[in-house]
């Protein structure tokens, strides 16, 4: 090779070294940034402010169970399983609207919380996506009672289910004790028993809103009638259990989620 294009050689080979080690760098650079925050996260002091929204959204899953809890106890056992009957309950509308309220409230919520995790840098990705996958939980509680309350107003003049009377107080226990174990989250260290407590009792009544489940869409789907209204309002009423069981699941996601804020020593 002459000592020319030697020259050319060295310098392109040169070129493409150095393209190629920058092409890296803003990948390595952000593993190198990462894991020096994740050692520094121990010793930085956490933005505080999440425990305000975290306790402002657990109260508003409260209250919108507690207004479901509230429909519940409008069932009459001496009246059949039908949503046509005359005793329409005068409360419906009303707590479907201030459902609807609590549903952009606590989406409110949610988005503010990503947007403070966008400019938190004293947390590292993993907890952040913790904080995000919490709150969505807390959030889909209060979307899944809605949603089922809405569906209860699909027909005109109706009462109050057996189903819904069994599953509202259900979720209205889990809510309270959701509740409770996110006031533990400010003070962990000196909250782990009230908090594994809060855990066990939500996760109890999951297994119990299981087997609701099950009793309901048995007696919804094998009950033998011939009466084609009857068919349309057992499918209605399969999607409203179906709905709430969905609801408990996401209590029981926030329970796990907890355990795993405690199994950290915090957030």
């Amino acid at each position: 090779m002459k000592k020319g294009k030697a020259r050319e050689w060295f310098t392109a080979k040169k070129k493409g070294e150095t393209a190629a080690v920058l092409g890296f760098t803003p990948f390595l650079k952000a593993l190198l940034v990462n894991s020096v925050l994740h050692n520094m996260s121990v010793f930085l002091p956490h933005n505080k402010k999440f425990f305000d929204f975290f306790e402002e959204l657990a109260g508003k899953a409260e209250e919108t169970a507690q207004l479901l809890a509230d429909l519940g106890a409008d069932y009459r056992p001496s009246e059949p399983l039908s949503l046509n009957s005359d005793s329409r309950s005068s409360s419906l509308l009303h707590v479907r609207g201030r459902l609807k309220v609590l549903e952009g409230e606590g989406d409110a919520i949610v988005h503010q919380i990503i947007q403070g995790l966008f400019y938190d840098h004293t947390r590292v990705t993993e907890e952040k996506g913790d904080i995000r996958y919490f709150a969505h939980n807390l959030d889909n509680i209060i979307d899944g009672v809605e949603k089922a309350v809405a569906r209860l107003a699909f027909t005109t003049r109706p009462t109050i289910p057996e189903p819904v009377s069994e599953f509202a107080p259900i979720i209205f226990e889990a809510t309270e004790e959701i509740k409770k174990a996110v006031c533990c989250l400010r003070d962990i260290r000196h909250s782990e028993i009230p908090l594994e407590e809060c855990c066990i009792r939500i996760n109890e009544l999951e297994n119990e809103a299981d087997k609701l489940n099950r009793k309901w869409l048995k007696i919804l789907m094998t009950t033998p009638t011939e009466d084609t209204n009857e068919v349309l309002t057992r499918l209605l009423l399969k999607e409203i259990v179906d709905i709430l069981e969905d609801t408990m699941d996401n209590c029981e996601d926030v329970a796990n989620i907890l355990e795993t804020f405690r199994l950290k020593g915090g957030i």
